[in-house]
């Protein structure tokens, strides 16, 4: 069942029931952590609670292993909103913002601009060595992101054992581990080591905006 989808949650009196696709039935546990990055909106509006959580789609491309050699170490143009990392299988660039949800097919025109972008800050010869895109590799991912850029950490208003834990924008990998250790003193009923006021899950909700 690890592989199973969550489609739906159902708070009980002492327990959560977590329904799942493809007609595995269900699971049943004391508490549940809704930490499903940009899909995390489906499973809160189940439990009745409404999050203006969007997604910032962002764009990866990559070239043949070898092209890393092209640069030392990462490069960053904010201008364009994109870093060009040498990695051990080729360089690769990756970054952008689109405004899209989860259920839109991706842009070819963005992964394009990656390329002429990351072309466009080497000199010809430098280019040149870089060789051809690697086409198949281009892939679209989703970073969940909410109205303030703060990402939802506390239990849900409407059911006490569910805990949300997802909002993190661009930032989910560095803020993963302080993300987990406040999880883990809510589901022990400890005091957050941090105030949580700030990234509550009803912060948007129309008594909180009044």
């Amino acid at each position: 069942r690890c592989s199973a989808r969550a489609t739906a949650l159902q708070p009980n009196h002492d327990s959560v029931t977590i329904e799942l696709d493809g007609g595995l039935g269900s699971l049943v546990a004391d508490q549940v952590v809704v930490a499903c990055g940009a899909h995390s909106a489906v499973l809160a509006r189940s439990v009745g609670d409404w999050m203006p959580l969007d997604t910032e789609r962002g764009y990866h491309v990559e070239w043949k292993q070898g092209s890393e050699a092209v640069f030392t170490r990462a490069v960053c143009d904010p201008s364009q909103g994109y870093i060009s990392s040498p990695m051990s299988g080729g360089l690769r660039s990756a970054g952008l913002v689109e405004l899209g949800g989860t259920h839109a097919g991706p842009t070819p025109a963005r992964c394009d601009q990656l390329e002429e972008a990351t072309l466009g800050m080497m000199n010809p010869h430098a280019a040149a060595a870089l060789g051809p895109r690697v086409k198949t590799a281009d892939w679209l991912g989703f970073r969940p992101t909410m109205p303030d850029a703060l990402p939802v950490i506390g239990r849900s208003p409407r059911a006490s054992r569910v805990i949300y834990a997802f909002g993190h924008q661009h930032v989910g990998w560095t803020l993963g581990g302080i993300t987990g250790q406040l999880v883990t003193e809510l589901i022990d009923g400890r005091k957050p080591s941090v105030d949580l006021q700030p990234f509550r899950p009803d912060r948007f909700s129309l008594g909180a905006l009044l």
